[in-house]
Protein backbone atom coordinates (compact mmCIF):
# COMPACT_ATOMS: atom_id res chain seq x y z
CA UNK A 1 0.00 0.00 0.00
CA UNK A 2 1.22 3.48 -0.74
CA UNK A 3 2.39 5.27 2.36
CA UNK A 4 0.72 8.62 2.91
CA UNK A 5 2.47 11.50 4.62
CA UNK A 6 0.72 13.09 7.57
CA UNK A 7 0.24 16.85 7.70
CA UNK A 8 1.75 16.60 11.17
CA UNK A 9 5.42 16.27 10.20
CA UNK A 10 6.55 15.37 13.72
CA UNK A 11 4.38 12.26 13.50
CA UNK A 12 5.19 11.36 9.90
CA UNK A 13 8.95 11.47 10.23
CA UNK A 14 10.97 9.30 12.56
CA UNK A 15 10.49 10.65 16.04
CA UNK A 16 13.71 9.02 17.19
CA UNK A 17 15.59 11.70 15.31
CA UNK A 18 16.69 14.56 17.54
CA UNK A 19 14.32 17.52 17.17
CA UNK A 20 15.57 21.03 17.78
CA UNK A 21 12.82 23.63 17.73
CA UNK A 22 12.67 27.33 17.14
CA UNK A 23 10.58 29.53 19.45
CA UNK A 24 6.81 29.43 18.96
CA UNK A 25 5.94 31.32 15.79
CA UNK A 26 4.32 34.47 17.05
CA UNK A 27 5.60 37.83 18.26
CA UNK A 28 6.27 37.91 21.99
CA UNK A 29 5.65 41.04 24.01
CA UNK A 30 8.54 40.51 26.42
CA UNK A 31 11.11 37.75 26.30
CA UNK A 32 14.54 37.45 27.89
CA UNK A 33 14.48 41.13 28.87
CA UNK A 34 13.30 42.52 25.51
CA UNK A 35 10.84 45.38 25.99
CA UNK A 36 7.61 45.87 24.10
CA UNK A 37 9.02 49.11 22.71
CA UNK A 38 11.94 47.21 21.18
CA UNK A 39 9.63 44.67 19.60
CA UNK A 40 7.48 47.42 18.15
CA UNK A 41 10.57 49.14 16.76
CA UNK A 42 11.77 45.93 15.07
CA UNK A 43 8.32 45.37 13.58
CA UNK A 44 8.27 48.86 12.08
CA UNK A 45 11.79 48.48 10.76
CA UNK A 46 10.78 45.36 8.83
CA UNK A 47 7.85 47.19 7.21
CA UNK A 48 7.64 50.33 5.15
CA UNK A 49 8.60 53.02 7.67
CA UNK A 50 6.94 55.92 5.91
CA UNK A 51 3.53 54.21 5.82
CA UNK A 52 3.44 51.79 8.72
CA UNK A 53 4.90 53.85 11.55
CA UNK A 54 1.80 55.84 12.44
CA UNK A 55 -0.48 52.84 12.02
CA UNK A 56 1.54 50.64 14.35
CA UNK A 57 1.52 53.35 17.00
CA UNK A 58 -2.26 53.81 16.68
CA UNK A 59 -2.91 50.08 16.93
CA UNK A 60 -0.46 49.50 19.79
CA UNK A 61 -1.90 47.06 22.33
CA UNK A 62 -2.85 48.42 25.72
CA UNK A 63 -2.36 46.79 29.10
CA UNK A 64 -5.05 46.58 31.76
CA UNK A 65 -8.71 45.79 32.22
CA UNK A 66 -10.77 42.66 32.79
CA UNK A 67 -11.77 40.38 29.93
CA UNK A 68 -15.35 39.14 30.39
CA UNK A 69 -15.92 35.62 29.03
CA UNK A 70 -19.10 33.52 29.04
CA UNK A 71 -19.54 29.79 28.45
CA UNK A 72 -22.44 27.37 28.48
CA UNK A 73 -20.69 24.54 30.35
CA UNK A 74 -19.78 24.71 34.04
CA UNK A 75 -16.23 23.60 34.85
CA UNK A 76 -15.87 22.54 38.48
CA UNK A 77 -12.12 21.87 38.62
CA UNK A 78 -9.03 22.78 36.62
CA UNK A 79 -6.95 19.94 38.00
CA UNK A 80 -5.50 18.30 34.85
CA UNK A 81 -5.62 14.78 36.33
CA UNK A 82 -9.27 15.06 37.42
CA UNK A 83 -11.83 13.46 35.12
CA UNK A 84 -14.35 15.74 33.42
CA UNK A 85 -18.05 15.10 34.04
CA UNK A 86 -18.95 14.80 30.35
CA UNK A 87 -17.75 15.63 26.85
CA UNK A 88 -18.90 19.25 27.07
CA UNK A 89 -17.02 19.82 30.33
CA UNK A 90 -13.95 18.15 28.84
CA UNK A 91 -14.04 20.51 25.86
CA UNK A 92 -14.37 23.57 28.10
CA UNK A 93 -11.47 22.41 30.26
CA UNK A 94 -9.36 22.01 27.10
CA UNK A 95 -9.91 25.71 26.38
CA UNK A 96 -9.17 26.87 29.93
CA UNK A 97 -6.39 24.60 31.20
CA UNK A 98 -3.59 25.95 28.94
CA UNK A 99 -4.24 29.41 30.36
CA UNK A 100 -3.04 28.21 33.78
CA UNK A 101 -1.00 25.02 33.34
CA UNK A 102 1.49 24.19 30.58
CA UNK A 103 2.80 20.95 29.10
CA UNK A 104 6.33 20.20 27.96
CA UNK A 105 5.25 20.36 24.31
CA UNK A 106 2.13 21.52 22.49
CA UNK A 107 0.41 20.80 19.20
CA UNK A 108 1.49 23.31 16.58
CA UNK A 109 -1.53 24.66 14.64
CA UNK A 110 0.68 24.66 11.54
CA UNK A 111 1.48 20.97 11.98
CA UNK A 112 3.60 18.83 14.25
CA UNK A 113 4.65 19.76 17.78
CA UNK A 114 6.14 22.93 19.18
CA UNK A 115 8.15 23.55 22.36
CA UNK A 116 6.52 24.87 25.50
CA UNK A 117 8.20 24.14 28.84
CA UNK A 118 10.68 21.92 26.98
CA UNK A 119 12.98 23.67 24.53
CA UNK A 120 14.03 20.48 22.72
CA UNK A 121 13.76 16.72 23.01
CA UNK A 122 15.24 13.53 21.60
CA UNK A 123 14.66 9.80 21.98
CA UNK A 124 16.48 6.59 21.20
CA UNK A 125 15.74 4.49 18.12
CA UNK A 126 13.05 2.42 19.87
CA UNK A 127 11.38 5.21 21.80
CA UNK A 128 12.31 3.53 25.10
CA UNK A 129 14.14 6.52 26.58
CA UNK A 130 13.36 10.19 26.05
CA UNK A 131 15.16 13.35 27.13
CA UNK A 132 13.44 16.77 27.36
CA UNK A 133 15.59 19.83 28.00
CA UNK A 134 13.66 22.35 30.08
CA UNK A 135 13.31 26.04 29.38
CA UNK A 136 15.36 27.96 31.94
CA UNK A 137 14.03 30.68 34.23
CA UNK A 138 10.35 29.68 34.11
CA UNK A 139 8.56 31.35 37.04
CA UNK A 140 5.69 29.69 38.88
CA UNK A 141 2.58 31.61 39.85
CA UNK A 142 3.87 31.91 43.43
CA UNK A 143 7.03 33.69 42.24
CA UNK A 144 9.44 30.76 42.62
CA UNK A 145 11.46 29.36 39.73
CA UNK A 146 10.25 26.03 38.36
CA UNK A 147 12.68 23.25 39.30
CA UNK A 148 13.26 20.07 37.24
CA UNK A 149 12.33 17.84 40.19
CA UNK A 150 8.90 19.55 40.31
CA UNK A 151 8.33 18.75 36.64
CA UNK A 152 9.31 15.11 37.26
CA UNK A 153 6.94 14.89 40.24
CA UNK A 154 4.06 16.31 38.18
CA UNK A 155 4.64 13.82 35.35
CA UNK A 156 4.73 10.88 37.78
CA UNK A 157 1.31 11.97 39.09
CA UNK A 158 -0.28 12.22 35.64
CA UNK A 159 -1.34 8.58 35.53
CA UNK A 160 1.21 6.76 33.37
CA UNK A 161 3.56 3.90 34.22
CA UNK A 162 6.62 5.94 33.39
CA UNK A 163 9.97 6.14 35.11
CA UNK A 164 10.72 9.85 35.33
CA UNK A 165 14.07 11.21 36.51
CA UNK A 166 16.13 14.38 36.21
CA UNK A 167 19.60 14.98 34.78
CA UNK A 168 20.42 18.62 35.44
CA UNK A 169 17.89 20.64 33.43
CA UNK A 170 16.83 17.54 31.48
CA UNK A 171 13.77 15.38 32.22
CA UNK A 172 14.42 11.71 31.41
CA UNK A 173 11.36 9.55 30.72
CA UNK A 174 11.45 5.79 30.29
CA UNK A 175 7.97 4.43 29.48
CA UNK A 176 6.96 0.91 30.53
CA UNK A 177 7.09 -0.07 26.86
CA UNK A 178 8.73 1.71 23.90
CA UNK A 179 6.70 4.74 22.76
CA UNK A 180 8.09 6.19 19.52
CA UNK A 181 5.51 9.01 19.65
CA UNK A 182 5.64 9.79 23.36
CA UNK A 183 5.97 13.57 22.73
CA UNK A 184 2.44 13.49 21.28
CA UNK A 185 1.22 11.91 24.50
CA UNK A 186 2.90 14.65 26.52
CA UNK A 187 0.99 17.31 24.59
CA UNK A 188 -2.22 16.10 26.29
CA UNK A 189 -3.61 18.46 28.95
CA UNK A 190 -3.53 15.78 31.64
CA UNK A 191 0.28 15.85 31.48
CA UNK A 192 0.42 19.56 32.29
CA UNK A 193 2.95 20.55 34.93
CA UNK A 194 1.22 21.26 38.25
CA UNK A 195 2.98 22.02 41.53
CA UNK A 196 0.70 20.91 44.37
CA UNK A 197 1.19 22.98 47.52
CA UNK A 198 -1.88 21.28 49.01
CA UNK A 199 -4.80 19.19 47.69
CA UNK A 200 -6.61 22.41 46.74
CA UNK A 201 -3.71 24.79 45.96
CA UNK A 202 -2.51 24.14 42.40
CA UNK A 203 0.38 26.22 41.07
CA UNK A 204 1.14 26.47 37.35
CA UNK A 205 3.34 28.38 34.91
CA UNK A 206 0.75 29.63 32.38
CA UNK A 207 -0.06 33.24 31.48
CA UNK A 208 -2.80 33.38 34.13
CA UNK A 209 -3.12 32.13 37.71
CA UNK A 210 -6.29 30.96 39.42
CA UNK A 211 -7.68 33.61 41.73
CA UNK A 212 -11.01 31.93 42.47
CA UNK A 213 -13.12 29.07 41.17
CA UNK A 214 -16.60 28.52 42.56
CA UNK A 215 -20.00 27.50 41.25
CA UNK A 216 -20.47 29.15 37.90
CA UNK A 217 -17.53 31.58 37.96
CA UNK A 218 -13.79 31.43 37.34
CA UNK A 219 -11.52 34.39 38.09
CA UNK A 220 -8.01 34.48 36.64
CA UNK A 221 -5.25 37.03 37.28
CA UNK A 222 -2.39 37.87 34.88
CA UNK A 223 0.92 36.17 35.69
CA UNK A 224 3.41 39.04 35.73
CA UNK A 225 6.41 36.70 35.56
CA UNK A 226 5.20 34.63 32.63
CA UNK A 227 8.20 33.46 30.58
CA UNK A 228 6.63 34.48 27.25
CA UNK A 229 5.51 37.93 28.37
CA UNK A 230 2.79 39.23 30.66
CA UNK A 231 -0.75 39.06 29.23
CA UNK A 232 -2.21 42.38 28.16
CA UNK A 233 -5.33 42.16 30.33
CA UNK A 234 -5.04 42.26 34.12
CA UNK A 235 -7.74 39.67 34.72
CA UNK A 236 -10.19 37.26 33.09
CA UNK A 237 -13.66 36.63 34.50
CA UNK A 238 -15.43 33.55 33.14
CA UNK A 239 -19.19 33.30 33.76
CA UNK A 240 -20.32 29.71 33.24
CA UNK A 241 -23.73 28.09 32.79
CA UNK A 242 -24.91 30.79 30.36
CA UNK A 243 -27.19 29.73 27.51
CA UNK A 244 -26.22 30.54 23.92
CA UNK A 245 -29.07 33.05 23.67
CA UNK A 246 -27.97 34.82 26.85
CA UNK A 247 -24.36 34.94 25.70
CA UNK A 248 -25.35 36.44 22.36
CA UNK A 249 -27.46 39.12 24.05
CA UNK A 250 -24.70 39.99 26.51
CA UNK A 251 -22.19 40.34 23.68
CA UNK A 252 -24.44 42.62 21.64
CA UNK A 253 -25.23 44.79 24.68
CA UNK A 254 -21.59 45.09 25.65
CA UNK A 255 -21.88 43.03 28.84
CA UNK A 256 -19.45 40.35 27.58
CA UNK A 257 -16.24 40.41 25.52
CA UNK A 258 -15.95 36.79 24.34
CA UNK A 259 -18.80 34.29 24.04
CA UNK A 260 -19.56 30.98 22.37
CA UNK A 261 -21.47 31.32 19.11
CA UNK A 262 -23.61 28.96 17.08
CA UNK A 263 -23.11 28.90 13.27
CA UNK A 264 -26.61 30.27 12.70
CA UNK A 265 -25.67 33.41 14.71
CA UNK A 266 -22.29 34.08 13.10
CA UNK A 267 -23.75 36.04 10.18
CA UNK A 268 -25.82 38.16 12.55
CA UNK A 269 -22.71 39.17 14.46
CA UNK A 270 -20.77 39.88 11.27
CA UNK A 271 -23.58 42.14 10.03
CA UNK A 272 -23.32 44.12 13.27
CA UNK A 273 -19.60 44.59 12.79
CA UNK A 274 -18.54 42.16 15.51
CA UNK A 275 -15.69 39.71 15.01
CA UNK A 276 -16.16 35.93 14.92
CA UNK A 277 -13.23 33.66 15.78
CA UNK A 278 -13.00 30.04 14.71
CA UNK A 279 -11.08 26.85 15.42
CA UNK A 280 -10.54 24.06 12.93
CA UNK A 281 -13.73 21.97 12.42
CA UNK A 282 -13.48 19.92 15.62
CA UNK A 283 -17.09 18.82 16.23
CA UNK A 284 -17.93 15.76 14.12
CA UNK A 285 -21.58 14.76 13.59
CA UNK A 286 -22.05 11.06 12.82
CA UNK A 287 -25.08 8.84 12.16
CA UNK A 288 -24.87 5.57 14.09
CA UNK A 289 -27.34 2.74 13.40
CA UNK A 290 -28.63 0.68 16.30
CA UNK A 291 -28.21 -3.11 16.47
CA UNK A 292 -31.55 -4.01 14.87
CA UNK A 293 -30.67 -1.85 11.86
CA UNK A 294 -27.00 -2.88 11.71
CA UNK A 295 -27.73 -6.34 10.28
CA UNK A 296 -26.90 -7.44 6.72
CA UNK A 297 -30.62 -7.37 5.84
CA UNK A 298 -30.69 -3.60 6.48
CA UNK A 299 -27.54 -2.87 4.48
CA UNK A 300 -29.51 -1.49 1.51
CA UNK A 301 -31.39 1.03 3.68
CA UNK A 302 -28.17 2.17 5.36
CA UNK A 303 -26.54 2.66 1.97
CA UNK A 304 -29.54 4.61 0.65
CA UNK A 305 -29.46 7.01 3.60
CA UNK A 306 -25.67 7.41 3.48
CA UNK A 307 -25.75 8.37 -0.21
CA UNK A 308 -28.87 10.56 0.13
CA UNK A 309 -27.20 13.12 2.42
CA UNK A 310 -26.64 16.48 0.74
CA UNK A 311 -23.74 17.47 2.97
CA UNK A 312 -22.73 20.46 0.84
CA UNK A 313 -26.13 22.12 1.17
CA UNK A 314 -26.24 21.42 4.90
CA UNK A 315 -22.93 23.22 5.34
CA UNK A 316 -23.64 26.10 2.97
CA UNK A 317 -27.26 26.86 3.86
CA UNK A 318 -28.17 25.31 7.20
CA UNK A 319 -24.85 26.22 8.87
CA UNK A 320 -24.17 29.31 6.73
CA UNK A 321 -20.81 28.13 5.46
CA UNK A 322 -19.46 27.52 8.97
CA UNK A 323 -19.01 23.76 8.50
CA UNK A 324 -17.45 21.25 6.13
CA UNK A 325 -18.82 17.98 4.67
CA UNK A 326 -17.48 14.82 6.33
CA UNK A 327 -17.29 11.55 4.45
CA UNK A 328 -14.57 10.24 6.76
CA UNK A 329 -14.08 10.40 10.50
CA UNK A 330 -10.73 12.20 10.43
CA UNK A 331 -10.22 15.43 8.47
CA UNK A 332 -7.26 15.59 6.12
CA UNK A 333 -5.45 18.15 8.29
CA UNK A 334 -5.14 15.45 10.98
CA UNK A 335 -4.87 12.25 8.93
CA UNK A 336 -2.86 13.52 5.98
CA UNK A 337 -5.00 11.57 3.49
CA UNK A 338 -8.13 12.65 1.62
CA UNK A 339 -11.52 11.22 2.50
CA UNK A 340 -11.68 9.62 -0.96
CA UNK A 341 -9.10 7.08 0.23
CA UNK A 342 -11.43 6.09 3.10
CA UNK A 343 -14.90 6.29 1.58
CA UNK A 344 -14.84 6.36 -2.25
CA UNK A 345 -17.90 8.07 -3.69
CA UNK A 346 -20.78 5.66 -4.35
CA UNK A 347 -23.79 6.15 -6.60
CA UNK A 348 -27.20 6.48 -4.97
CA UNK A 349 -29.36 3.37 -5.50
CA UNK A 350 -32.19 3.75 -7.99
CA UNK A 351 -35.74 4.43 -6.84
CA UNK A 352 -36.74 0.89 -7.79
CA UNK A 353 -34.17 -0.53 -5.37
CA UNK A 354 -35.65 1.58 -2.56
CA UNK A 355 -39.27 0.70 -3.32
CA UNK A 356 -38.37 -2.99 -3.38
CA UNK A 357 -37.65 -2.76 0.36
CA UNK A 358 -40.75 -3.38 2.54
CA UNK A 359 -42.45 -0.13 3.62
CA UNK A 360 -41.95 -0.80 7.33
CA UNK A 361 -38.19 -1.02 6.79
CA UNK A 362 -38.13 2.33 4.97
CA UNK A 363 -39.40 4.13 8.10
CA UNK A 364 -36.63 5.15 10.52
CA UNK A 365 -36.56 6.93 13.87
CA UNK A 366 -33.57 9.22 14.39
CA UNK A 367 -32.73 10.21 17.96
CA UNK A 368 -30.87 13.42 18.83
CA UNK A 369 -29.73 15.01 22.06
CA UNK A 370 -32.62 17.30 23.17
CA UNK A 371 -30.12 19.77 24.65
CA UNK A 372 -28.29 20.23 21.33
CA UNK A 373 -30.23 22.60 19.01
CA UNK A 374 -27.62 22.30 16.25
CA UNK A 375 -27.98 18.52 16.22
CA UNK A 376 -31.76 18.90 15.98
CA UNK A 377 -31.44 21.20 12.96
CA UNK A 378 -29.04 18.82 11.23
CA UNK A 379 -31.34 15.86 11.95
CA UNK A 380 -34.32 17.65 10.45
CA UNK A 381 -32.32 18.35 7.28
CA UNK A 382 -31.30 14.67 7.15
CA UNK A 383 -35.01 13.80 7.27
CA UNK A 384 -35.63 16.02 4.22
CA UNK A 385 -32.83 14.38 2.23
CA UNK A 386 -34.07 10.93 3.25
CA UNK A 387 -37.61 11.71 2.07
CA UNK A 388 -36.30 12.66 -1.37
CA UNK A 389 -34.62 9.23 -1.54
CA UNK A 390 -37.85 7.40 -0.63
CA UNK A 391 -37.24 6.96 3.11
CA UNK A 392 -39.23 8.31 6.04
CA UNK A 393 -37.14 9.59 8.95
CA UNK A 394 -38.83 10.80 12.13
CA UNK A 395 -36.65 12.95 14.43
CA UNK A 396 -36.90 12.02 18.09
CA UNK A 397 -35.55 14.31 20.84
CA UNK A 398 -36.88 12.72 24.03
CA UNK A 399 -36.50 14.23 27.49
CA UNK A 400 -37.69 11.01 29.13
CA UNK A 401 -38.56 7.47 28.14
CA UNK A 402 -39.16 6.95 24.43
CA UNK A 403 -39.37 4.08 21.93
CA UNK A 404 -36.04 2.66 20.82
CA UNK A 405 -34.67 4.54 17.79
CA UNK A 406 -33.26 3.03 14.61
CA UNK A 407 -30.26 5.33 14.55
CA UNK A 408 -28.72 8.22 16.46
CA UNK A 409 -26.99 11.46 15.52
CA UNK A 410 -23.85 11.57 17.65
CA UNK A 411 -21.61 14.57 18.24
CA UNK A 412 -17.93 13.66 18.69
CA UNK A 413 -15.15 16.05 19.68
CA UNK A 414 -12.08 15.57 17.50
CA UNK A 415 -8.66 16.12 19.02
CA UNK A 416 -5.73 17.79 17.28
CA UNK A 417 -3.18 15.06 17.84
CA UNK A 418 -1.44 12.30 15.90
CA UNK A 419 -3.70 10.33 13.49
CA UNK A 420 -3.67 7.10 15.53
CA UNK A 421 -4.66 8.90 18.73
CA UNK A 422 -7.26 11.04 16.96
CA UNK A 423 -8.98 8.01 15.42
CA UNK A 424 -8.87 5.98 18.65
CA UNK A 425 -10.45 8.83 20.62
CA UNK A 426 -13.07 9.54 17.95
CA UNK A 427 -14.08 5.87 18.01
CA UNK A 428 -14.28 6.01 21.80
CA UNK A 429 -16.65 8.96 21.42
CA UNK A 430 -18.92 6.84 19.22
CA UNK A 431 -18.99 4.10 21.86
CA UNK A 432 -17.64 0.57 21.92
CA UNK A 433 -21.07 -0.88 21.08
CA UNK A 434 -21.33 1.14 17.86
CA UNK A 435 -17.81 0.19 16.80
CA UNK A 436 -18.48 -3.49 17.50
CA UNK A 437 -21.54 -3.32 15.23
CA UNK A 438 -19.58 -1.55 12.48
CA UNK A 439 -16.49 -3.77 12.31
CA UNK A 440 -14.70 -6.74 13.81
CA UNK A 441 -11.28 -5.22 13.05
CA UNK A 442 -8.99 -5.04 16.09
CA UNK A 443 -8.21 -1.66 17.68
CA UNK A 444 -5.05 0.20 16.84
CA UNK A 445 -1.83 -0.60 18.60
CA UNK A 446 -0.08 2.20 20.43
CA UNK A 447 1.79 4.46 17.99
CA UNK A 448 0.21 2.68 15.00
CA UNK A 449 1.39 3.52 11.49
CA UNK A 450 -0.60 5.73 9.14
CA UNK A 451 -1.38 2.70 6.96
CA UNK A 452 -2.97 0.99 9.98
CA UNK A 453 -5.02 4.10 10.73
CA UNK A 454 -6.32 4.21 7.17
CA UNK A 455 -7.22 0.50 7.17
CA UNK A 456 -9.15 0.74 10.44
CA UNK A 457 -11.07 3.85 9.37
CA UNK A 458 -12.08 2.08 6.15
CA UNK A 459 -13.22 -0.96 8.13
CA UNK A 460 -15.37 1.19 10.44
CA UNK A 461 -17.12 2.96 7.55
CA UNK A 462 -17.53 0.27 4.90
CA UNK A 463 -20.75 -1.25 6.32
CA UNK A 464 -22.46 2.19 6.67
CA UNK A 465 -23.34 1.43 10.28
CA UNK A 466 -21.31 4.54 11.07
CA UNK A 467 -21.95 7.42 8.62
CA UNK A 468 -20.03 10.73 9.00
CA UNK A 469 -22.14 13.76 8.13
CA UNK A 470 -20.27 17.03 8.70
CA UNK A 471 -17.75 18.83 10.91
CA UNK A 472 -18.30 22.16 12.65
CA UNK A 473 -15.68 24.48 14.16
CA UNK A 474 -15.89 26.08 17.58
CA UNK A 475 -17.00 29.67 17.03
CA UNK A 476 -16.50 32.68 19.29
CA UNK A 477 -17.92 36.17 19.16
CA UNK A 478 -15.69 39.09 20.18
CA UNK A 479 -17.01 42.36 21.60
CA UNK A 480 -16.31 45.80 20.13
CA UNK A 481 -13.61 46.71 22.63
CA UNK A 482 -11.48 43.56 22.12
CA UNK A 483 -8.47 43.26 19.83
CA UNK A 484 -6.07 40.35 19.25
CA UNK A 485 -2.31 40.89 19.08
CA UNK A 486 -1.78 38.17 16.46
CA UNK A 487 -5.24 38.35 14.89
CA UNK A 488 -6.69 35.24 16.58
CA UNK A 489 -8.79 34.84 19.72
CA UNK A 490 -8.69 31.06 19.54
CA UNK A 491 -6.20 28.54 18.24
CA UNK A 492 -7.09 26.23 15.33
CA UNK A 493 -6.83 23.42 17.90
CA UNK A 494 -9.59 24.99 20.02
CA UNK A 495 -7.47 26.49 22.81
CA UNK A 496 -8.11 30.13 23.76
CA UNK A 497 -5.43 32.74 23.10
CA UNK A 498 -6.60 35.04 25.90
CA UNK A 499 -3.05 36.17 26.68
CA UNK A 500 -3.01 37.77 23.21
CA UNK A 501 -6.21 39.76 23.67
CA UNK A 502 -6.22 43.36 24.78
CA UNK A 503 -9.00 45.79 25.63
CA UNK A 504 -9.19 48.98 23.63
CA UNK A 505 -10.19 52.08 25.58
CA UNK A 506 -10.62 54.38 22.57
CA UNK A 507 -13.95 54.68 20.78
CA UNK A 508 -14.48 52.19 17.91
CA UNK A 509 -14.38 54.93 15.25
CA UNK A 510 -11.03 56.19 16.57
CA UNK A 511 -9.08 52.98 16.02
CA UNK A 512 -7.01 52.31 12.92
CA UNK A 513 -7.89 49.08 11.16
CA UNK A 514 -4.93 46.85 10.32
Amino acid sequence: MKRFTSTFPAFARSVSEKQEHAPIGRLRRQKHGASFRGLRRSFVTGACLAVAGAHVFAARPQYGGTLRVETQTIVRTLDPVAAANDAAASASRHRLLPLVFETLVAVDPAGGLQPLLALSWDGDARGARWRFRLRSGVVLHDGNVLEPWQVATALRASGNAWTVATDGDVIVIEPSHPQPALPWELADDRHAVVVRRSPTELIGTGPFRIERLDAGRLSLRAHDGYWSGRPFVDAVRVEMGRSFATQLTDLELGRADLVEVQPADARRLAQRGLQVGSSQPLDLFVLVFEARRATPSSAAIRHVLATALDRTTMCAVLLQGRAEPAEALLPAWISGYASAFVAPGAARPSRSVVTAVPAEQRALTLRVDPSDPMARSIAERIAVDAREAGLTVTVQAPTGLAPLPDLRLVRVKLEATSPDRALTRAMAGLGSRAIALATTAPPLDADASLDAVLRLERAVLESSVVVPVLRVPELYGLGERVEAWDGRASSPTGAWNLANLWIRTAAPDARVRR
